[in-house]
Order: C-alpha cells, then sequence, then structure tokens
C-alpha cells in the first residue's frame, strides 16, 4: 500500500525488524509519531491506554493527533489537545460499551430513529451501506467470471460483514442497503441476515432490508421480471423486501419508461409485487441532474428517495440547474420533505468530499471538536432534515466517527451550535478563495451534460470541482471525481444525441473539458462566461489522468491532506474499474482485507503507546 494512504506506515517501517532496546531508544529518535515523543506524550499514551481501543481504531487516532500534533497555525494548548486524545479515544471505545454486560440494555445508546416520511417505518438515522463491504463487485449473472455463491458466503469477507451487521445491530442501526448490481453484496448480506434469524440472535422485524434494481430506457415487464427473479432467488429466505427501490434513475427516456403507467412497464410490475407483499415500499435512488430528480420526485409515485446532498457539492447534480432558479439537490430534497418521501442521503462520507481522508483545509476549519465526518452527518439531519445517512461501511470501526454524530445529534441544541460553525468557517473560507460574486453565482445558469448546448459536457460538475480545489484543496477527491468522467467516450463523427446514447451511464453521466468545443451558447446565460472557460481550462489542466504535480507543487496550492482513516483496504478493493475486477477475480491482483501491514503497524503502535504511558508512571 502506498504511504498516502498508510501515513504512518512508513513512520513506524524501522521498527519491525528493531530489538525491544532499539524500539526504546527509536521512540525519542523520530520513529515514533510526533505526538508520542513530545513532551505530552506520556500524558496521550496514558488517555489512551485507560480505553479499549481496536487496532483499526488505534490507527486511526494516531493519524488524527499526528495531524493535529502538526497543526500549528491551530495553536492548540497542552489542555486541548489532551482533550482532543481524550475524546477520539472515548469515541472509538464505543465496542466496549456495546459489549458490557454489566450495563442494562436501555442505558447503552441506541442510533436514534425517525420516522421515514410516509412509509412509516422508524428509520434509524445512520443506514448501513453495502457497496464496500462485499466479496467482489462481479455480479452473479457475468458468465464464467462471476463467482460461487457457498464460496463467497464462507469467505473472510463474509466474517467481516457479519461483525459489521452484529455491530450495527447492537447498536440500534437495523437499515441494511444493498443492491443487485453491488457484486456479491445482496448475497452476502442475506446469508448473515438469514443465519441470525436461524441462530435466534433477531427477528425478521428486527431490520430493514433495502436492495435495487435497473430499469433502463427500454425496458418492459419481461426484462425487469427476469431481474427481479434472480434479485429474489437470493431475498426469497427473508419473505420480503421493505425498501425496493429503481437503481440509478438518471436519463430522461430512463425516468420516461419508469413513470409510465403501461401494465407492460416496470413501475407497473412493481406495483404488483408490492400487492403480493415481496416489497413493502417503492421508491428510487438516483445519480441524475437536479431537474431530472425533481421530476421524479414530482411525480409522486414513490414513497422514498436516495439522493445525494451534501455541504460540499452535490456529486453529478452539483452545477446542474434545478428549474427553480438554483442548482444542485437542495430544492429536490426540500420538495421530497414536502411530499412526505423518506430522505435518504447517498454516500455523504465518500462522494460528499472523501472526508475519511479530508484536505488540511477542511479538517483544520471544522475541527478539532468534531470531524469533518461527523460535520456532514449532522448538516445532512439538522440542516437538511435528510433522514438517514448512509456509510459505506467496510469495517466496523468505520463507524467510529458517525456514532459520535449520532451521540451530538442526541443532544439537540449542542449539534445546531456545531455545525452552524463549522459551515460559517467553511462559507468564510470559500468566500475569501473563491470571491463572494463566484461564490454565490458561480454555478448557476449553466446547462447540465443531458442539455445539447453542453456537448455533453459536466460543465457545472467541472466548475465545482475547481471550487472544491480552490477554496478547500480537496485534490484526490476531485481527481477522483474528475477521472470517473474523463472515462466518458465522445466522438466527433457522431451526434450529441447518439454519443450521449452511446456513452453516458446512469450512474456517470456528463464527459470532461473538450477545448474544441465553442461554449458561447453553452455559457450565455453565465454571469460571467469569460470567467467560467477560464476556470474550466485551470481545472482541465490540474485533473486530467496526465498530469502529476508533485507533492511540492500541491503544497504551494494549498492542496496538502490532513490524515487517512482508511486502515487497510476493502474486500472488494479500493479502486473500482473493469480490469482490476478481473484480475482479482482470476487471481492475478490480489484484493483487500486486514492485510499483514495495518496488523504489524498497529502492534507496533500499541507497544509505542504502552511504554511511553510507562513513563508516566514512572516504570
Amino acid at each position: 500500500m502506498s504511504s498516502r494512504r498508510f501515513s504512518l506506515t512508513k513512520t513506524l517501517s524501522s521498527a519491525f525488524t528493531s530489538s525491544s532496546e532499539e524500539k526504546k531508544e527509536e521512540d525519542t529518535d523520530g520513529n515514533s509519531p510526533s505526538f508520542l515523543s513530545s513532551s505530552l506524550g506520556p500524558k496521550v499514551a496514558s488517555i489512551l491506554e485507560k480505553y479499549s481501543i481496536h487496532d483499526d481504531s488505534l490507527l486511526k487516532i494516531a493519524r488524527q493527533l499526528e495531524f493535529w500534533h502538526h497543526a500549528a497555525d491551530q495553536n492548540l494548548s497542552d489542555e486541548e489537545f489532551l482533550a482532543l486524545a481524550e475524546r477520539l479515544a472515548k469515541i472509538a471505545s464505543w465496542r466496549e460499551e456495546v459489549d458490557d454486560e454489566s450495563i442494562p440494555e436501555e442505558k447503552k445508546f441506541k442510533v436514534p430513529k425517525v420516522r421515514y416520511g410516509r412509509t412509516e417505518l422508524q428509520m434509524p438515522i445512520i443506514t448501513c451501506g453495502g457497496m464496500r463491504i462485499q466479496e467482489t463487485w462481479i455480479p452473479d449473472n457475468t458468465p464464467l467470471l462471476r463467482s460461487n455463491k457457498s464460496k463467497v458466503v464462507k469467505s473472510k469477507s463474509q466474517d467481516n460483514l457479519k461483525d459489521v451487521i452484529l455491530s450495527c445491530l447492537k447498536l440500534g442501526l437495523n437499515h441494511f442497503e444493498t443492491a443487485r448490481f453491488y457484486g456479491s453484496s445482496e448475497v452476502q448480506f442475506v446469508d448473515a441476515l438469514v443465519n441470525l434469524i436461524e441462530e435466534g440472535t433477531i427477528k425478521r422485524s428486527d431490520f430493514i432490508f433495502q436492495t435495487k434494481l435497473m430499469a433502463g430506457a427500454s425496458t418492459k415487464r419481461a426484462d425487469f421480471s427476469k431481474q427481479w427473479e434472480a434479485s429474489w432467488s437470493n431475498v426469497d429466505k427473508l419473505g420480503y423486501v421493505d425498501l425496493f427501490a429503481f437503481h440509478c434513475v438518471s436519463e430522461s427516456d430512463q425516468i420516461d419508461t419508469i413513470l409510465s403507467d403501461d401494465n407492460d412497464g416496470p413501475y407497473k410490475f412493481a406495483l404488483d409485487l408490492q400487492k403480493e407483499g415481496k416489497i413493502k415500499h417503492i421508491g428510487f435512488s438516483t445519480h441524475g441532474s437536479a431537474a431530472n430528480i425533481l421530476r421524479m420526485i414530482n411525480s409522486n409515485k414513490f414513497s422514498y428517495v436516495n439522493v445525494h446532498h451534501h455541504y460540499f457539492g452535490d456529486y453529478h447534480a452539483a452545477g446542474t440547474p434545478d428549474t427553480l432558479g438554483g442548482q444542485g439537490n437542495a430544492a429536490c430534497v426540500k420538495r421530497a420533505l414536502e411530499l412526505d418521501m423518506g430522505v435518504f442521503n447517498i454516500s455523504p462520507f465518500d462522494k460528499g468530499g472523501k472526508l475519511y481522508r479530508p484536505s488540511a483545509t477542511v479538517a483544520a476549519a471544522i475541527g478539532p471538536e468534531i470531524s469533518p465526518i461527523i460535520f456532514a452527518a449532522l448538516h445532512s439531519w439538522k440542516t437538511q432534515g435528510m433522514h438517514t445517512v448512509s456509510v459505506g461501511l467496510a469495517r466496523s470501526s468505520d463507524l467510529d466517527e458517525v456514532i459520535q454524530a449520532a451521540r451530538i445529534y442526541a443532544e439537540g441544541e449542542k449539534a445546531d451550535v456545531l455545525v452552524k460553525a463549522a459551515a460559517s468557517r467553511l462559507e468564510n473560507i470559500a468566500i475569501e478563495k473563491l470571491g463572494k460574486e463566484w461564490f454565490e453565482k458561480g454555478l448557476l445558469n449553466v446547462p447540465s451534460f443531458y442539455e445539447k448546448s453542453s456537448d455533453g459536457m459536466a460543465i457545472g460538475h467541472m466548475l465545482w470541482l475547481h471550487n472544491c480545489l480552490t477554496a478547500y484543496g480537496m485534490q484526490e477527491f476531485s481527481k477522483d471525481r474528475y477521472g470517473s468522467i474523463e472515462k466518458t467516450s465522445w466522438s466527433k463523427s457522431k451526434s450529441y444525441e447518439e454519443n450521449a446514447k452511446k456513452n453516458f451511464t446512469t450512474g456517470n453521466p456528463g464527459r470532461s473539458y473538450d477545448e474544441s468545443v465553442d461554449l458561447t451558447e453553452a455559457l450565455k446565460h453565465h454571469y460571467d462566461p469569460e470567467l467560467a472557460k477560464s476556470k474550466l481550462v485551470e481545472v482541465h489542466n490540474w485533473l486530467q489522468k496526465d498530469n502529476t504535480l508533485s507533492e511540492e507543487e500541491k503544497t504551494k496550492l494549498g492542496w496538502t491532506p490532513a490524515y487517512n482513516l482508511t486502515t487497510w483496504e476493502e474486500f472488494p478493493g479500493e479502486v473500482v474499474t473493469i480490469s482490476n475486477v478481473l484480475l482479482a477475480r482470476m487471481g492475478l491482483k490480489s484484493g483487500g482485507g486486514n492485510s499483514n501491514d495495518a496488523v504489524e503497524e498497529a502492534k507496533i503502535l500499541r507497544g509505542m503507546v504502552r511504554r511511553r504511558s510507562s513513563l508516566l508512571l514512572g516504570d
């Protein structure tokens, strides 16, 4: 794994082969984290020793403390730094509480639940997302390469998934969300939940299960029925699906098909499933433009929506007009709530800014009292009124920050104060870096990628990424997002309509900047077309795949990372490409899972903590 991903590994690497005496010396020679080597080190170590902390969580705490110890511009006092260490250690000790049999169940913290719109379900404000925990991304309908179901449910990834599910249930987090096209996720979740039912650990009524199926522009009842039967063969042991969704509803033609009342259409088929009791509630998920999402919501045919709406921007909807004078999904969320729909926030910690690896600017502006992940969750609940946030759990320690967010949410007024203060600091930074006029108008009045004048370019998306880089230094996140639209092919010999039909996908619409296209028409309603054009050129030069900036260049631009909360690569792999998936399936590329590096890193760090703590005790 790269040093970028595992920031302490390089620091600790020489300790792998050192003797005990050498390690003691190295603790003061710069090989231990600087916060442990400092005069505060023994006190910090003593705090960490006081709590029962899982290895993954210990690594995450160390990485955060190392950032704040080096963040001289924050000028934390000794008392503030020790309070931060205490807070992080306490946050990570939730496992100790949920497993402590001496504490009555009614006194243990449970994730708050809210009414999920017209479904009337009591929805936990945190959802266990099933997109990053499965064995493989390869769907079970892929000939030759598909995984053997019986082997998948006996894999190490299944053991990890069961641990995550049990952790969630102990915390009152009982909504599990997956999809037909999340590789082996659907199969694995059902197997784990059925086993828990058969063991008598839970009842079917104790949890909410959600899955999603794709319906394209030409999908008929017969096509959708085949897809449903394949999914039902996985989930029928559960008896029913609580929340059924049309997956990745984005394009106009696709929406026409789904909203049609034709008896041969997929919506009528879903209604029939509902009458049969196989599904309870019908909703949709989307990666579309704001206007298309609003159209789906306004149809009033759905009980809930899975949508991207985040503080830092709304993924593919960012910069797309909402038909009401705004941009992004704010109006969509507002309208869904007005129609009493359940509102599910998709991926606020990944697609909402990759906040498990925040930029230094973002982490410093939000913290240290709360982390970027905690802020994003509180913003969703308290500012936007969304009912639940999805956490793409890969391991149980991914719950650390979001469980703390739920605790703060439950405290009421404190949550409002913290989120408003952090949002104010972030807004001030954006206004200073972008200018007030651009901050207010920069993403307005540009066409979406579904409008011909854009020639397929995700103009608003690119201007949004420019904002993320300029204001907040979110380089890794922006590079990832731009890379997604860079993959979209486009032929000069074909019309816009032909290209869009062939090359846009419902999960990743839009393409990257093309200097050969005249954007005069596309930007004619923008308040400053020339400034917008210059930013499009600049963001393309910054983020295009052939441009690799040195660390020194990134630092000069203010694009520095804070810390990395990924302790080991998720089982299906972090970078999801067709080649990576196929190579892993053929055994030519290792998958994810708790690596030896992570285990050793935690072991060495724990030893360092123990030795530094002993200095305070005078051992």
